[in-house]
């Protein structure tokens, strides 16, 4: 999978979000805000090509969490993530 392109980080206020540029993108109404361990993954998706695993092991180097949690997180996200258009398989 990978990102889309025409998406962008943006910080306001501590928080931050994912924000549509682009004449095909502009769709201010989706703007989705992203908690610590999605920016995380976001970066590590920034990065070029990534799969499930990936994810799944950005998540298990920075938490103490069971990999079925991290896994279920990483699934949620990318379902998201799909349903959105902001990622591609």
């Amino acid at each position: 999978m990978k990102i889309k392109s025409g998406f962008k980080l943006n910080t306001v206020c501590g928080q931050t979000f994912l924000v549509p540029m682009g004449e095909g993108n502009i769709d201010y109404s989706k703007l989705i805000a992203l908690n610590e361990s999605s920016l995380l993954m976001w970066k590590r998706m920034e990065q070029g090509d990534f799969d499930t695993d990936d994810l799944v092991k950005v998540l298990l180097e920075e938490y103490d969490v069971e990999e079925s949690v991290a896994r279920k997180d990483v699934e949620n996200i990318i379902e998201q993530f799909k349903a959105e258009k902001i990622i591609i398989d």
